[in-house]
């Protein structure tokens, strides 16, 4: 068993080496660029807010950069993960390796892009002072909980976007959508009450404020959003997993 866990964490660090390597190689600033794309990003939007728009958001542009990181992590990861399978249809046929490890490879190739950009949130927290605590901590069972969401929300798309190429135009749609519903730009008391009751059953809006609230503020959650994320979690990955599996022979000749 760990034997082969070794071997599928070995396959797995290897092809994303591979990808991260030629990604890279297509920027002039290549490894550099992972950390300031978020960076840019989040001094653009909290500029904009911060002069056009009159808020009382502590700390904004953490707060700003913290959800693009957060946010860009669930796109990449599950848009990487729907495309998995067929784009490396060739690799599949020629090693007749597990089908997973594709989709795997993707969500760790993302969660490592989201590791380097986070490296810019140090000179962030030192310049606001931000002193971090004992409940920064907590950002490893909510980065545990926000994988298992993301595998099996992949997992489905993997198994669509195989049988209806369609489905990669509806679900980029929808993640053009996602800062705006997943309180990216602004907290959720800012929402009308009727919006902040959905949201609060949002995934990515629940990773994101329990990140924020051990990372940022070092204040408690409430248990109300950590029991939601434990259901979205242990639910996604369930039902993606039996999708997948009862799907395989189907993904095997398609392929």
């Amino acid at each position: 068993m760990i034997s082969r866990i070794s071997d599928y964490y070995f396959v797995i660090s290897q092809i994303s080496f591979k990808e991260h390597k030629k990604r890279v190689s297509e920027t002039n600033l290549g490894f550099l660029w992972n950390i300031l794309s978020p960076l840019l990003y989040m001094l653009l939007m909290s500029n904009y807010y911060c002069n056009i728009i009159t808020h009382d958001i502590e700390n904004y542009p953490i707060f700003i950069f913290t959800g693009v990181n957060m946010v860009g992590f669930y796109r990449t990861a599950t848009v990487g993960a729907m495309r998995s399978l067929v784009e490396n249809k060739k690799l599949i046929i020629r090693t007749k390796w597990r089908l997973e490890l594709f989709i795997y490879q993707k969500v760790f190739s993302a969660f490592k892009d989201l590791l380097y950009a986070s490296i810019a949130l140090m000179p962030l927290f030192y310049y606001y002072k931000i002193r971090l605590t004992i409940r920064c901590l907590i950002i490893f069972p909510v980065l545990l909980l926000t994988f298992m969401v993301i595998i099996g929300i992949g997992k489905v798309l993997a198994v669509l976007y195989v049988k209806f190429a369609d489905i990669d135009y509806l679900y980029s749609l929808a993640m053009s959508m996602l800062p705006f519903v997943s309180a990216m730009f602004i907290p959720l008391e800012h929402f009308p009450e009727n919006v902040q009751f959905i949201l609060t059953y949002n995934p990515v809006f629940l990773s994101l404020y329990l990140a924020r609230n051990c990372m940022v503020y070092g204040v408690p959650s409430f248990y109300t959003a950590w029991l939601k994320l434990i259901i979205w979690a242990v639910g996604s990955y369930s039902f993606g997993t039996y999708v997948f599996n009862k799907n395989k022979n189907v993904l095997a000749s398609r392929l």
